[in-house]
């Protein structure tokens, strides 16, 4: 049987026969665009006359379903989608398009026709109709339902609204180590992801528009490659060791990713003078390099899958809310202290709050922080809160729900909220000093970024919390409830202000572990500032 994939003679005939066609009229096939759309990519085919790259009436036809008929009486050709035309003249560098005339940098050009017969009239035409590329988004967008960009440079003919930034890789050595910088424009909410000998930066992307040059030689990364329409992976070296991120600088036009693969061969150095030895009576712990304070922080998305947690007026859910923050703290924390940060979900899917709390545990963390957003019945209520563990308050009722599902507690503003609860028996107890501390440090720094309700910081059985094993802390970030507090948590600058609070809190609460005093709390807080609404 004949393979289907091979070409038949006649096909490799046809084949020269166009090529000798083009060629004849000083034209040649050119790199096609890639039409870009949420259905998929589909090639478009260009063809250079003369220096200028062109792309026949007839293969736009199908993609964008337009019609192509010559018009006798106007001796030009009528190019018609639904109810609007434009019409193009041979040897004439302008477009009509509903009577604006649009510039264009080639005129439309006839390939293929025969020679004039004898009475002087061209036989019925087999060639095609060429027009510049530049057509599609000059003169075709101005009449076509869905907006179009054109991206030359990048092969690009991007049709309805898509997410695709501009993505310029390029690499920086640092010794043994590697820095791999990513320039996007404009600015997407990105996360990192390591999986086995591989680094994802998966963007909040519909594709990319992605230049990724070769890497030097080095030992950390062996390649670079968009992996799928919103992925770029990083094929890690045998020598790569860990990595470290951070975000030097964001705008929502644009925004720089720095990545630094770390190497497992040390810079050499020139070699210290040996120590003497240690006296008899001093102890092997003493010369051990401390253990640091804060080794691992967990960050918790609350929410997920079909447990969308609250809607506000307009539809922004919160489990979408704390995904984008969640990672873009966890970004924020790794690149200032290269410190391991671990989310309990970098998806959209569902979590129960002992799942989440076994995640931290069995990853050893010293620090969780749970990400919320909060709902009232009263619409105008707005304001960031914190809470930390703590039973007192609401202890008689928590014993009488101890055997239910779970507890109903009230919420500034008016109406009240299900908390869940758990028996007596709690792996956070030991931890409620410290969770207050960190709790007064990351309310603080909240409030000199965003409004902060009058109930700033609360004591709450929160079931997420109960069962960690470490210094914890439940943010609610804001009320979605509220219409302008719902836009903002839906906005990149808000959330930024999410991340550098909880960011910068983390140095003072670091100090306050390692010292084992709260004066670092005082020291490096801000001052409390005053915000409208509170």
């Amino acid at each position: 049987m004949r393979d289907p994939r091979a070409f038949s003679c006649a096909t490799i005939l046809a084949l020269l026969g166009l090529a000798v066609m083009l060629y004849g009229q000083g034209a040649a096939p050119g790199s096609p665009l890639i039409i870009l759309t949420r259905d998929g990519r589909t090639p478009l085919p260009t063809t250079l006359v003369a220096g200028q790259e062109m792309v026949a009436l007839d293969d736009l036809a199908g993609p964008f379903k337009i019609a192509i008929r010559e018009d006798s009486v106007a001796n030009a050709v009528r190019v018609t989608y639904k109810d609007k035309s434009i019409l193009l003249t041979p040897d004439q560098t302008l477009a009509s398009v509903g009577g604006r005339l649009v510039s264009l940098p080639a005129p439309l050009t006839r390939v293929g026709r025969r020679p004039s017969t004898s009475s002087g009239r061209p036989e019925p035409a087999e060639g095609r109709y060429l027009v510049p590329v530049e057509f599609i988004n000059r003169a075709f967008a101005l009449i076509y339902e869905e907006p179009i960009e054109l991206r030359k440079a990048s092969r690009l003919l991007i049709v309805g609204t898509l997410k695709v930034p501009r993505v310029e890789v390029h690499y920086e050595p640092l010794g043994n180590d590697l820095r791999v910088v990513f320039d996007m424009a404009p600015t997407f909410a990105h996360a990192i992801i390591q999986e086995q000998r591989r680094l994802l930066i998966r963007f909040d992307s519909d594709a990319l528009d992605a230049s990724i040059p070769l890497p030097p030689a080095q030992t950390v990364l062996a390649g670079v490659l968009v992996l799928d329409r919103s992925t770029i992976e990083l094929d890690l070296g045998q020598r790569f060791a860990s990595y470290r991120s951070s975000i030097p600088s964001s705008t929502p036009a644009s925004s720089r990713i720095v990545v630094d693969l770390l190497s497992s061969v040390p810079e050499t150095t020139t070699a210290p003078a040996p120590s003497p030895p240690p006296s008899a009576g001093e102890s092997l712990a003493t010369l051990a390099a401390p253990h640091p304070a804060i080794a691992t922080i967990v960050i918790d998305p609350g929410h997920g899958g079909d447990d969308a947690g609250t809607r506000g007026p307009t539809g922004v859910q919160e489990k979408d809310v704390t995904l984008s923050v969640a990672r873009h703290l966890k970004t924020a924390i790794e690149g200032r202290y290269g410190i391991r940060v671990l989310q309990t979900r970098d998806d959209d899917r569902r979590m129960g709050p002992d799942e989440r709390a076994a995640y931290a545990n069995n990853n050893k963390a010293d620090l969780f922080i749970s990400l919320h957003a909060n709902a009232s019945p009263q619409p105008d209520v707005k304001g960031a809160e914190v809470f930390y563990l703590g039973l007192d308050k609401y202890a008689d009722q928590a014993r009488r729900q101890a055997q239910l599902d779970g507890a109903v507690l009230p919420v500034f503003g008016g109406g009240t909220r299900q908390i869940d609860l758990v028996l007596w028996d709690l792996a956070q107890a030991k931890y409620v000093e410290q969770s207050t501390v960190l709790a007064r440090l990351v309310e603080s720094h909240l409030r000199s970024k965003v409004d902060v309700s009058p109930l700033g910081i609360q004591q709450g059985p929160m079931r997420v919390l109960v069962g960690v094993n470490m210094s914890a802390v439940l943010i609610e970030m804001g009320y979605l409830t509220n219409r302008g507090q719902e836009q903002a948590l839906a906005s990149g600058a808000y959330q930024e202000s999410i991340v550098q609070a909880v960011t910068n809190a983390v140095a003072p609460f670091r100090e306050y572990l390692e010292h084992g005093s709260d004066e670092s709390v005082t020291e490096g807080a801000p001052p409390a500032t005053a915000t409208s609404g509170r």
